[in-house]
């Protein structure tokens, strides 16, 4: 694996450092950051799924409401 260097302002470092645990490396803690910002976003993406299909269920039930008023009379 080849290795670069990356340019960060020192305000940046010290944002780094506060989520860096006790000998991980920076290369750790950018992956670490990566991968809770691709679960937070499948987070994210699930929840907006599910409020999708709630739409879609009450739509349904909207459209039958007319065939169980029918049933009940």
């Amino acid at each position: 694996m080849s290795i670069t260097t990356v340019k960060l302002q020192t305000q940046t470092k010290s944002a780094l450092d506060a989520f860096k645990d006790e000998g991980e490396s920076y290369d750790e803690v950018v992956r670490k950051l990566i991968s809770l910002l691709k679960e937070k976003g499948l987070r994210n993406e699930l929840v907006q799924a599910y409020q999708s299909m709630n739409k879609m269920d009450v739509e349904f039930l909207h459209e039958w409401e007319p065939a169980s008023a029918e049933l009940h009379d």
